[in-house]
């Protein structure tokens, strides 16, 4: 796939109650500017409803099968509409909500949560007098909530081959009082899902990090998963702080990875891409 002319879009939804600023906002990044822009709102501009889930900020709507954009950046109106399908979530069970497994019965300072590994986007979107159809383009969605993000942690997350998808968080954390690191990792790949994390038993055997990539090799029984990302065209994005939008984290849509998985010695998984999403806060 040449993936060099086509655009790539992180639209964030959020919210912060802090009694002394609170809003609603919607944080949007392109690779089209390369930049990053966060619209802030009244926070009764802010609705949703849980089953099904439908989220309102402004005259944006998102939900489980769609989303529609209508807001202006520095004057510029940017309008969207969105249909997903054949959304792709993990693997549940009662000890397993989600990827933070039994901690997420926890109060953590940051909670996390996959919503979609992978799923396919068909619409329109216009920014100025640019507009490009989509047509069964690569989606994903998580969610995040809490006070704020961790003191340290790197993030990943890359779907843009036809029957892979991956995300990769690795953070010290504080728990019960004291601080933790811990990590998880789900590869999709060909209708199998690959889960490794620190709360299931899964090793870390290796972990290197710099301003603005990392290496990590990851152990569970015989298979062994080796990842190696490098951020390109980083930005800073806006994120909490004890409940507060007021910290910045750095964040490439862009970014280099390179992985692969062995199961008992034997290479199965090699992936490459050009097109991943990274945060290093380290």
């Amino acid at each position: 796939d040449d993936w060099k002319n086509e655009l790539m879009l992180s639209v964030i939804w959020g919210y912060s109650t802090h009694k002394k600023t609170k809003h609603a906002f919607i944080q949007f990044q392109d690779t089209l500017s390369h930049g990053t822009s966060y619209i802030s709102y009244p926070l009764d501009e802010l609705k949703w409803k849980a089953d099904p889930f439908v989220l309102q900020i402004g005259n944006n709507v998102l939900s489980e099968s769609g989303m529609h954009l209508d807001f202006k950046l520095k004057g510029v109106p940017v309008r969207g509409d969105f249909t997903f399908s054949n959304r792709t979530p993990i693997k549940k069970t009662f000890l397993k909500p989600n990827i933070m497994g039994f901690l997420s019965y926890l109060p953590n300072q940051c909670n996390h949560a996959i919503i979609s590994m992978s799923h396919q986007v068909t619409g329109d979107f216009q920014m100025g007098n640019r507009s490009w159809k989509t047509q069964d383009a690569y989606g994903y969605m998580e969610k995040d909530w809490g006070t704020g993000f961790p003191k340290e942690y790197v993030w990943l997350q890359a779907n843009n081959w036809k029957k892979s998808s991956l995300v990769f968080g690795y953070a010290t954390v504080p728990i019960l009082g004291k601080y933790a690191k811990g990590f998880f990792l789900v590869l999709y790949h060909e209708n199998k899902e690959f889960r490794f994390s620190s709360i299931e038993g899964s090793k870390l055997l290796n972990f290197q990090v710099s301003k603005d990539s990392f290496e990590v090799t990851i152990q569970k029984r015989g298979m062994r998963l080796t990842l190696k990302a490098k951020q390109k065209n980083p930005v800073a994005l806006v994120s909490p702080e004890r409940g507060e939008m007021k910290s910045y984290i750095k964040e490439s849509l862009e970014g280099c990875l390179e992985l692969t998985l062995e199961i008992n010695n034997q290479p199965m998984v090699t992936l490459t891409s050009e097109r991943a999403s990274i945060d290093v806060h380290f």
